[in-house]
């Protein structure tokens, strides 16, 4: 008879749980690593195909080791994650939001050393960040193809993006508004000093710079009511 500690033991519920909570609690940590590391991205990490396919990944582990576990805290499985939880579907829930213990537990390294579970998922996480930074990339350029020549013909334009983006950021803390009013100053300061000419570079360039500094700082709803632009 096979040993209590490595019996699978089946309940689609708790399995289903563990699975959810899992993914959502590693959507979360990339959230938090982005926000930490790109601060200039605003583009939320679900949108990347990347995070929500580690997410699954580290999801479907969560629901294999959710299986391997008995109720009682006999098995390997509760021994790591400290459980002893004979509800099923606490258990499961318990064992999503805990994956990222298991995944760095001793189950999934080798000697102490950072192989196995967790050089896998940081280096997930590390792909599901530079993805993000690339969709982010791409979307402000096409961003700004679409709309240099509509915001060239503003009257008044850069006025207006400041004035919209400080309203926009008017709920974060106080350290971060004083941060992004610096980001402002910078860019004003490279403002060209030739009358404005919507053909020029210098020009052109400017109005590139203020679109992107809004973009990172306040994302597209800067421009949510802008008529004239394309947000898509």
């Amino acid at each position: 008879m096979m040993n209590a500690a490595v019996q699978f033991h089946l309940n689609p519920a708790g399995t289903l749980l563990a699975l959810v909570a899992a993914a959502g609690t590693v959507l979360y940590d990339c959230h938090v690593s982005v926000q930490d590391r790109l601060k200039r991205v605003p583009m939320p990490v679900y949108s990347t195909p990347q995070a929500i396919f580690l997410a699954l990944v580290c999801g479907s582990a969560a629901a294999v080791a959710y299986g391997f576990t008995d109720g009682q805290g006999g098995s390997l499985v509760d021994s790591v994650l400290g459980l002893k939880q004979s509800n099923a579907y606490l258990r499961g829930l318990c064992v999503g939001l805990t994956v990222l213990v298991l995944i760095r537990s001793k189950i999934s390294s080798i000697k102490g050393a950072e192989i196995g579970g967790e050089l896998v998922y940081n280096t997930g996480r590390v792909w599901v960040m530079q993805s993000l930074n690339q969709r982010w990339r791409t979307f402000k350029s096409r961003f700004n193809e679409q709309n240099k020549a509509k915001a060239l013909a503003i009257p008044d334009y850069e006025n207006r993006l400041i004035t919209e983006l400080r309203e926009l950021i008017k709920i974060q803390p106080e350290d971060y508004r004083v941060f992004v009013e610096s980001q402002i100053k910078n860019v004003q300061q490279s403002k060209p000093q030739a009358a404005f000419d919507a053909g020029r570079l210098d020009w052109q360039t400017y109005y590139r710079t203020l679109t992107n500094l809004a973009l990172d700082y306040g994302g597209v709803p800067v421009f949510e009511g802008w008529t004239q632009f394309e947000l898509k």
